[in-house]
């Protein structure tokens, strides 16, 4: 009525420009509201054209993708076989170790894995970037040793209590071993996610590089 224009007339004309320039938050049709332009509506179209994206790729891209670094990694492994042979004599007195291998090898895998699906997510987000080496360093280098203390503690009862050729210079070497392997692999883990960042390579060859490293130096 009357009124109401009277008082519209009293606006600026730059807030009633932008007021009929500015969209309504749901301007098309949503499937979820039935409304447009929500949130929902673009995370499902962004997430959509995402999906869409990796399922027209060319699976020859991909392989070629990871191939190198898995056949390259496995020539870089045998180092692990090598060092085995070198203590032989070693692991021959104490035949126990060789029971607990795979846990230390798979405890050094898991606490790299758990650094570098972090780094690799705040990489993509922005948190970090390879210029936050030395903080990140830092940072992940207290966390392992926290984590490696811990764990190693775990490892020693699992090891004197429930194993019946275990003796106690066997658990103390071996919960030492898982203890330092962790820490090692927290710091592995960020030395090769931020180096490799750099050309592009962090997500895919990261996993494969630090389960090698850690396995051959641990």
């Amino acid at each position: 009525g009357r009124p109401r224009r009277l008082f519209m007339s009293l606006l600026p004309k730059e807030s009633l420009r932008s007021d009929a320039q500015e969209p309504a938050p749901h301007a098309s049709h949503c499937p979820r509201c039935g409304a447009g332009r929500c949130f929902a509506a673009a995370r499902s179209s962004r997430g959509t054209s995402s999906r869409a994206e990796y399922l027209d790729t060319s699976l020859y891209v991909d392989v070629r993708a990871r191939l190198p670094w898995l056949v390259g990694l496995m020539l870089v492994q045998s180092l692990s076989g090598v060092i085995v042979e070198i203590f032989s004599s070693l692991i021959s007195d104490h035949i126990v170790l060789t029971a607990f291998l795979t846990m230390l090898v798979g405890g050094g895998g898991n606490a790299s894995g758990q650094t570098i699906a972090d780094l690799v997510q705040r990489l993509r987000t922005g948190e970090v970037s390879p210029a936050d080496f030395g903080s990140v360093l830092a940072r992940e280098a207290s966390i392992g040793a926290i984590l490696g203390l811990t764990v190693g503690a775990c490892a020693f009862p699992r090891v004197s209590l429930l194993s019946k050729h275990a003796g106690l210079v066997d658990a103390v070497a071996i919960s030492t071993a898982y203890a330092i392997i962790v820490f090692l692999a927290n710091v592995v883990a960020v030395c090769v996610v931020l180096f490799l960042d750099r050309y592009g390579q962090a997500a895919v060859g990261s996993p494969p590089v630090v389960q090698v490293v850690v396995d051959v130096v641990g």
